[in-house]
């Protein structure tokens, strides 16, 4: 009995390290596809825990994809279909309106992260309101955001402006729609802050 309790720890720390060591992640389970469904249905848990057995494929695997986090993909995938969501617009239409988010997070002149950045102040119309926290991306935003997280690109990084105006530094390119009428993509007026990105 005496050497039974003895053991008995040893057992359940081999049983606990056992379970600690069983992959999170199912190498035939396509984590991207149950983010993507996590964006359309709001479901936060399941994308956190998507990313999580991504993550761990993607480093236990040895995989050459690029890792993001869930938060960045909802985010990115809500502002490009606030701006840009109606399903008429081109997939380059809404990609240049996530790019300019991301060229925003690599610039100096603007804040580190996604959400930072949608959230500053006078940007994002509707950014941080009930509206936009109760928005439910569609699945054509979620995979443009995803093509602009794996590194996709149609800008230049100097493009950090997006408006139905012109302006900064001049127009990289502009959309015109019957309905929505024009949105300008432009360059910062700070050219010399760009030459290493």
């Amino acid at each position: 009995m005496k050497r039974l309790i003895a053991v008995l720890p040893a057992i359940v720390l081999v049983f606990v390290l056992n379970c600690n060591a069983e992959a999170l992640y199912d190498p035939n389970v396509d984590y991207s596809k149950e983010m993507i469904n996590a964006c359309i249905t709001g479901n936060w848990d399941e994308g956190i825990k998507a990313q999580n057995a991504r993550d761990e494929k993607i480093s236990a695997l040895g995989l050459d994809e690029k890792s993001y986090s869930f938060e960045d993909l909802m985010l990115l995938s809500k502002i490009i279909y606030a701006e840009a969501g109606s399903e008429w617009l081109s997939d380059e239409w809404k990609m240049s309106v996530g790019e300019v988010v991301l060229n925003r997070v690599a610039s100096p002149e603007f804040p580190n992260t996604i959400k930072e950045v949608i959230e500053q102040p006078g940007q994002y119309y509707g950014a941080n309101s009930r509206y936009f926290n109760t928005l439910l991306p569609s699945e054509r935003c979620v995979q443009c955001a995803i093509r602009l997280l794996n590194g996709e690109r149609l800008l230049e990084p100097s493009v950090v402006y997006q408006a139905n105006f012109a302006q900064g530094g001049g127009t990289h390119v502009a959309y015109y729609d019957k309905y929505l009428g024009w949105t300008y993509f432009c360059y910062s007026t700070n050219m010399q802050l760009y030459q290493k990105l």
